[in-house]
């Protein structure tokens, strides 16, 4: 069983690089993502794509080049299901942090791997929105 720290280096990864169909074998469908008072259910791998692609670009355009993370606390819920906090650097390509984020997540073990069934933002549009305003 890989670690939950292994997962998510895979995830960042995955994600940084714009790698939709690698991304989608971390995830299990549905998944929820909660940010304020927002919900996305994502149900099927359409969804998941467009998504992904979104942010990635989103993030792209701004000059984010790579992406960290510091594991924060990690919780048993059950034999399957992990509790996941972590802290998230956005680096530029001189490797500078241009910021930095909260997301939780909930993991279920599929198959000897991890996927997450739900993502907790919590200050991510807040710092990328810091980010822009300084931009201009």
């Amino acid at each position: 069983m890989q670690t939950v720290e292994q997962f998510f280096q895979t995830y960042a990864k995955a994600y940084i690089n714009s790698e939709p169909e690698a991304f989608q074998k971390l995830i299990s469908l549905p998944s929820l993502l909660l940010a304020g008072d927002s919900k996305t259910l994502l149900t099927d791998t359409d969804g998941l794509h467009r998504h992904v692609l979104g942010q990635v670009a989103k993030y792209l355009a701004l000059g984010v080049a790579t992406v960290d993370f510091v594991l924060q606390h990690q919780l048993r819920l059950s034999d399957q299901l992990q509790f996941v906090s972590l802290y998230w650097r956005f680096y530029d390509n001189n490797n500078i942090v241009m910021f930095t984020c909260h997301t939780s997540y909930t993991l279920q073990s599929q198959q000897g791997s991890w996927q997450v069934v739900s993502i907790i933002t919590d200050d991510e549009q807040a710092a990328y929105d810091r980010v822009v305003k300084a931009q201009v």
